[in-house]
């Protein structure tokens, strides 16, 4: 997983983060390119890339993903009627050698994330640790009147264990289509960036805001 954190500005955040939760105070957000395998229940390589933004809700710390990537058809509709992963397809290309990564994503003709990194120091395996993934769940009425869900849900990714860690400087840009409309995400900063290899375990989550209670 290549991995960058970008500091950006505070009003594309609060734009990106819908009410009640709270974006982080450092303006960051992370962008993220990746080749995955699914070991369970069934056995699926596949391209991943997205947005994930540092979050609070009340007292709990999470990443909000209001965009996510993936190249693989049968895997957009999985996750999304569950926990309301925001999935969309996308071409996902990811080259690795022994001097570093480059990776992107298309939409149609446009790359709309293109991102590289040399390796340039290799990181301390990091112990196994456990995160939360804050997610917008949102079915409209049939009526187009309203919604009959909207909450946020969360997703558990457990046993999150990096193997490998490589860190280097990044080089980070974002393009735009009608349909993905990221240049207007400004990159003031590229705080961060690292190439990971590691393994993961998606679990269950829970319902903590109902829009419509």
């Amino acid at each position: 997983m290549f991995t960058m954190t970008i500091r950006t500005s505070p009003e594309v955040l609060r734009a990106l983060v819908p009410e009640p939760m709270v974006p982080n105070p450092e303006n960051t957000l992370v962008v993220y390119i990746g080749m995955l395998n699914i070991a369970e229940p069934i056995v699926q390589p596949y391209g991943e890339a997205g947005i994930m933004i540092p979050v609070t809700l009340g007292e709990r710390v999470g990443t909000f993903m209001p965009v996510l990537y993936l190249d693989e058809i049968e895997l957009l509709i999985s996750g999304r009627e569950v926990w309301g992963f925001p999935k969309f397809g996308g071409e996902i290309i990811f080259k690795r050698d022994e001097k570093g990564v480059a990776a992107s994503v298309r939409d149609g003709d446009v790359n709309i994330i293109s991102a590289s990194m040399s390796f340039e120091q290799q990181g301390e395996p990091i112990p196994v640790y456990q995160r939360e993934h804050f997610l917008l769940k949102s079915i409209p009425s049939v009526t187009g009147d309203g919604f009959d869900i909207r909450q946020i849900n969360t997703c558990l990714v457990r046993n999150d264990h990096r193997k490998e860690i490589w860190e280097g400087q990044a080089d980070l840009s974002l393009a735009s289509t009608v349909q993905n409309p990221l240049a207007d995400i400004p990159v003031e900063e590229v705080i961060s960036s690292v190439y990971t290899v590691g393994d993961i375990i998606l679990d269950q989550g829970e319902m903590i805001f109902d829009y419509l209670a």
